[in-house]
């Protein structure tokens, strides 16, 4: 739309010049856009320099996180051994891990912010709406050059306009990228880090994630996504980590499903969480007699 000039009639309908009516209301909006949109950049640090200090925590988080494959002791090299690895662990241990008291980190200093940060109004408004956000896949289904991208959730179909400037010049439509996304006012952002997936990953995935909360609802029938990513938003890694680094590998897709629906099968046994074929015929047996 063309620009307002100051001296032109409101758009508003009032009769009245644009700088004797909405003009300072519309100014304001826009200086609150930009000091939410500064307090994106200023917030997510302090919670990954929060994450750093929760020291005891962090090597079981890790091995959970990259399932067994590095200890806390290789913290400082994941970022050469992974693609941004060590952004990416950070930032899951801050928005996804449970604490002693069973809430994130992110959501803890959201109720309470104690001395691990500080927090300035937008900072705080912000923490509270990042409280919910976890760790979900997302393929990209358009791409504005250098300005930003629209991404759909690969679990519930629901579409985020992103900007970044970096991202928008790098991925393509149909790529998938596992990440969490942080709302700042109006516009979106993607928080630390995130992996960057080929398009040929996201059936696939898809169904590993299927096959997590088929599994997942045999201890808790009413769970839907939310609750899964939730509880268990470090699969996702685990599938990325499964992946071939050199080139696709259709077959690599194949193994990853199949071992996966074997190993639910037998961590549902080993909890309980299912019956063994050898347990069904003794009920039969019981009952007949």
């Amino acid at each position: 739309m063309p620009k307002i000039g100051r001296n032109d009639p409101c758009p508003c309908g009032s009769g009245k010049k644009y700088k004797h009516c909405h003009q300072p209301i519309d100014e304001a909006a826009q200086a609150a856009k930009r000091r939410l949109r500064n307090a994106f950049d200023t917030l997510l640090p302090q919670l990954i320099g929060a994450a750093q200090g929760r020291t005891e925590a962090i090597p079981t988080a890790l091995e959970r996180f990259w399932n067994g494959k590095y200890t806390a002791e290789q913290l400082s090299e994941l970022d050469d051994l992974e693609d941004r690895g060590a952004d990416r662990f950070l930032t899951w241990f801050a928005f996804d891990y449970p604490q002693e008291d069973g809430r994130t980190l992110v959501e803890q200093l959201a109720a309470d912010p104690g001395d691990e940060v500080t927090l300035n109004e937008e900072e705080a408004t912000l923490i509270k709406e990042w409280a919910s956000v976890r760790l979900r896949p997302y393929v990209v289904e358009s791409v504005e050059k250098g300005l930003r991208i629209t991404l759909r959730d690969l679990l519930d179909s629901s579409l985020r306009t992103v900007e970044d400037h970096a991202a928008s010049k790098r991925v393509k439509v149909g790529e998938v990228l596992v990440t969490h996304i942080l709302p700042a006012g109006d516009v979106n952002f993607i928080g630390g880090a995130a992996a960057h997936l080929t398009d040929d990953t996201s059936e696939k995935l898809r169904e590993f994630s299927e096959l997590h909360l088929e599994a997942f609802r045999r201890d808790h029938p009413d769970a839907d996504w939310t609750t899964l990513l939730r509880a268990r938003s470090e699969v996702l890694n685990h599938f990325v980590m499964a992946l071939p680094v050199e080139e696709a590998d259709p077959t690599v897709l194949e193994n990853i499903i199949a071992q996966t629906r074997a190993s639910l099968q037998l961590t549902g046994e080993s909890l309980g969480l299912i019956k063994s074929s050898e347990e069904e015929p003794k009920k039969d047996e019981e009952s007949a007699s």
